[in-house]
């Protein structure tokens, strides 16, 4: 099996109903906690997995109008703590070995705006081949409470794991050269990171996500790129098998984002 960790994200718009609060997709969740088992017996048993907060963490946060005290602080924790739950409990139908990391606990944000984390857990984890479950949440910093995206964790984690792989599964086919919704948009198959600013992703659309999607995935690879990063895919991760593909190192079609 190869030495690579792969860092998939899943995407809150996969697993959850994004256009209904608190609403989750059973059935692709069982279907992805299926692939990720395959691909960990068979090509990929150095895995991290991060979740997104979907229909859980969004509203929460959105009703808080961010997190602005210790209720908001503690009601996202539950309300996404709920969530993993629910995606460990699949994975460990399918035999997957997996455990949560609570992102609070080992997440924090100093006064330099740098995001801080205690990473050995996650180290020892994977060497012993257990399958670590991290998740977008609200976490403290120096000021404050704020909200840290799933993205932000997989961008970060690449600072950690050498050589490692990073995975985005989303609701879309990859990166298009304009909002998807609008008539004409293109896929766009490889996205430099130094090209971001020139790509329209247009308004967001009406589900609530306070974490901004697309822009903000790629924004975030501009600041976090480093030379640990082996490849970036965005691919569709409601697509059967394209999640086991893609930790398999099959093709899959998505966006390849390089430096």
């Amino acid at each position: 099996m190869s030495s690579e960790v792969n860092v998939i994200k899943l995407g809150g718009s996969i697993i959850t109903d994004k256009s209904k609060y608190y609403h989750i997709r059973y059935s692709e969740i069982v279907r992805i906690a299926k692939e990720i088992s395959i691909a960990y017996s068979n090509c990929s048993s150095r895995i991290i997995i991060v979740h997104g907060g979907g229909s859980f963490g969004h509203p929460t946060v959105a009703e808080y109008q961010g997190v602005p005290d210790a209720d908001a602080f503690s009601q996202v924790v539950y309300y996404m703590k709920e969530l993993n739950s629910i995606i460990i409990d699949a994975l460990k139908l399918f035999g997957v070995p997996a455990f949560s990391v609570d992102t609070h606990a080992i997440f924090y944000r100093d006064c330099n705006g740098v995001l801080q984390l205690f990473s050995k857990p996650l180290e020892e984890a994977i060497k012993k081949g257990a399958v670590p479950v991290l998740y977008g949440d609200a976490i403290l910093s120096c000021n404050d409470f704020e909200v840290l995206s799933g993205d932000e964790i997989v961008w970060r984690l690449s600072y950690v794991f050498r050589p490692c792989r990073l995975l985005f599964a989303v609701d879309v086919n990859g990166v298009y050269d304009k909002h998807p919704s609008v008539p004409g948009a293109r896929l766009l198959p490889v996205v430099s990171i130094r090209d971001v600013h020139h790509i329209d992703f247009g308004a967001q659309n009406r589900r609530v996500d306070v974490t901004g999607e697309m822009r903000s995935k790629l924004m975030l690879g501009a600041r976090y790129w480093n030379s640990n990063i082996e490849e970036v895919l965005i691919f569709n991760g409601l697509k059967k098998d394209f999640i086991r593909a893609s930790l398999c190192k099959e093709a899959v079609p998505g966006t390849k984002v390089t430096s």
